[in-house]
C-alpha cells in the first residue's frame, strides 16, 4: 500500500478566504493591455486603485476582485482566458509560498503547503490530492458562487496547479487524463495543447490525474529546513490577510451551506449567535445588505447552472428557492437584462 493511498490532502473548509494580494491581477491586466483595452477604467469600476496591482502589500476584497474579473472577461470576449493565464502562474510568482513549495521534500509536500496556504494563490477553489489504485488525482471544487467567472476560475485553477506540479518536479509531468464538468466548449483543443492527454468533458468532477509514483519523487530543489522557514513566513502572511477579512464573506459562506442558498436573516443570526440587526449593521459597514447578498448569490449560481449544466429552468428555480420557473425567469431578466434562454442560446 502506498503512503498516500488512504490520505486526503486538502484545503481547509473552515479557512474562508477573505482577501487576496492585488498583484495577482497582473497577468490579467497584461492581457487587457495587449487587447488594446484600458485596465485602469476596469479597476476603477471595481473600486480598486489604479496603482494597487503594483503594490505587493495591497489586498483586495473578493467582491472587488470578482467585479474586476467579470468586467475583464466581458470586455475581452476570450472564453479560454483561464487556460491562457493559468500557465503564467509559475512558482516564483507566489512569492514566499512558491519558495516553500519548491523546497518541499516531494510533490505531495508541495501540494500540502499550497493547499494549507491557499489564500496566497488567488484561488476561489477548494483543492484536494488523493490516490486511487496507483493514480494520483488533483481535484478542485468551487469555494463560493462565481457567476460568469466560474469557468475561468476552473480553467485557470487546473492549468495553474499543473504548472505548480511541473515547476516543482523540474520537468513536464505526464498526465493520464483531465476531467472537466462543462460540456466541450469552442476552445476544447486548448485543453489538449496545455495538458497533452485525453480530456473528458461533461465529467462528474474537475480534476487531472497522473501516476502516483510522481507524488513521492524527491524534488530537485528540496531543502526541508528552508521549506519550514518559508512556511512559517506564509503563516504570518495569511494571518495578516485574515485580519483584513470581510463580514460579507462570512455571511456568504453560511448562505452557501444552506439548502437553496437562501434563508431567513433570523436563521443566519441563530447560526452566528447574534441578532439580525447586528448582521445588517455589519453588512452596511461593508456597503452591502442581506437582501443584496442573497440576490448576488442567486444571480451567480443561476449563471453557473445555465452555462455549465443541462438542468431545466424548473430545477434551477427550485435550487434557488423560487416557486416556479416564471418567477426565476423574471428575476434573472431583472439581474441581467436578458432571459435565461438567451444565455444558453
Amino acid at each position: 500500500m502506498s503512503l498516500y493511498s488512504e490520505m486526503l490532502i486538502t484545503t481547509s473548509e473552515s479557512s474562508g478566504i477573505r482577501r487576496h494580494r492585488a498583484y495577482g491581477l497582473s497577468p490579467v491586466i497584461t492581457v487587457v493591455r495587449e487587447a488594446g483595452l484600458d485596465p485602469v477604467a476596469m479597476l476603477e469600476r471595481a473600486g480598486i486603485p489604479a496603482d494597487a496591482p503594483d503594490d505587493p502589500e495591497y489586498t483586495l476584497s473578493l467582491r472587488e476582485e470578482l467585479a474586476f474579473m467579470e468586467d475583464a472577461l466581458q470586455a475581452l470576449q476570450q472564453p479560454d482566458l483561464g487556460l491562457q493565464l493559468g500557465p503564467r502562474y509559475h512558482l516564483p510568482f507566489y512569492g514566499m509560498l512558491g519558495l516553500a513549495a519548491m523546497t518541499s521534500a516531494n510533490l505531495a509536500e508541495t501540494f500540502r503547503v499550497v493547499f494549507k496556504y491557499i489564500h496566497l494563490t488567488w484561488s476561489f477553489m477548494n483543492w484536494s490530492l488523493r490516490s486511487e489504485d496507483g493514480v494520483a488525482i488533483i481535484h478542485l471544487q468551487k469555494r463560493r458562487d462565481l457567476g460568469n467567472c466560474y469557468q475561468y476560475m476552473v480553467d485557470r485553477g487546473l492549468a495553474a496547479s499543473y504548472t505548480i506540479a511541473c515547476d516543482a518536479l523540474g520537468y513536464t509531468l505526464p498526465l493520464l487524463e483531465v476531467n472537466v464538468m462543462q460540456p466541450a466548449p469552442a476552445y476544447a483543443e486548448r485543453y489538449q495543447e496545455i495538458f497533452r492527454c485525453p480530456v473528458n468533458f461533461s465529467a462528474g468532477s474537475n480534476d487531472f490525474r497522473f501516476e502516483e509514483r510522481y507524488v513521492h519523487e524527491p524534488l530537485q530543489q528540496a531543502e526541508t529546513e528552508s521549506s519550514r522557514i518559508f512556511e512559517a513566513q506564509c503563516e504570518q502572511i495569511c494571518a495578516a490577510l485574515d485580519e483584513g477579512g470581510g463580514f460579507t464573506e462570512v455571511i456568504r459562506q453560511h448562505l452557501l451551506q444552506l439548502p437553496n442558498q437562501v434563508s431567513s436573516l433570523e436563521r443566519i443570526a441563530e447560526r452566528l449567535h447574534t441578532t439580525p440587526r447586528t448582521i445588517q449593521r455589519k453588512l452596511a459597514q461593508e456597503n452591502t445588505s442581506y437582501h443584496e447578498l442573497v440576490e448576488n448569490i442567486r444571480r451567480n449560481l443561476a449563471i453557473e447552472y445555465l452555462k455549465t449544466t443541462a438542468l431545466s429552468l424548473e430545477d434551477i428555480a427550485a435550487r434557488l428557492g423560487y416557486a416556479d420557473a416564471p418567477s426565476f425567469s423574471h428575476a434573472f431578466k431583472r439581474w441581467t437584462g436578458s432571459s435565461p434562454g438567451a444565455l444558453r442560446a
